[in-house]
């Protein structure tokens, strides 16, 4: 049953989702697009650009739309609800032990040893993006297959990120326009 299937993905998912939605990236498109074929990899990545424009965790507004897609409303119920429940419940027991034991070395020493862990995964997620963004896939990586729109687009709004402060939400919708203008004037030319 889809239902089912969906809940245990997206429950497995969120008990093994630590660091926020970049960070848990692959995760879930190894789950959603490679061994379940529920979405391409293109449209994995058109996800997490919509995901981003949406208000809400981009983990959630991912296993809402793979339950929609999948199983309809039923299926957003199942996924979204499965990707939240370990989160809550860990995030609950977590804060009481937090609280009790916060001030001790050993404490502070875990939460630090998990800084880099999360640095790496938010890593391979973006390797993966912007192997997608710029040739269609890393196994396609080369400097002929290379998108120029693409790299040029990414380079154009990390700097305005970065230096205008320009937020999320504007930046995706300004490069979906300017996407749409330059792909539309060289694919006439």
């Amino acid at each position: 049953m889809i239902y089912l299937e969906l809940f245990k993905t997206f429950f497995l998912i969120g008990m093994f989702s630590f660091g926020g939605g970049m960070a848990n990236m692959e995760l879930i498109r190894s789950r959603v697009v490679t061994d379940h074929g529920w979405l391409t990899n293109t449209e994995f990545t058109d996800i997490i650009s919509i995901s981003e424009m949406t208000p809400g965790p981009l983990g959630i507004n991912i296993a809402s739309f793979v339950g929609t897609r999948t199983a309809g409303i039923g299926g957003t119920v199942a996924a979204t609800f499965a990707y939240v429940l370990p989160s809550l419940v860990i995030v609950l027991i977590m804060a009481r032990i937090y609280y009790k034991y916060r001030n001790l070395d050993a404490v502070k020493g875990v939460l630090n040893g998990l800084h880099p862990a999360v640095a790496a995964m938010v890593l391979a997620a973006a390797v993966k993006l912007v192997a997608n963004a710029w040739w269609g896939g890393i196994e396609l990586a080369s400097l002929e297959n290379t998108d120029p729109i693409a790299v040029i687009l990414a380079i154009v709004f990390l700097i305005l990120l970065q230096k205008k402060k320009l937020g999320p939400v504007q930046s995706i919708l300004c490069s979906g326009v300017c996407g749409a203008v330059l792909y539309g004037a060289f694919q006439i030319l």
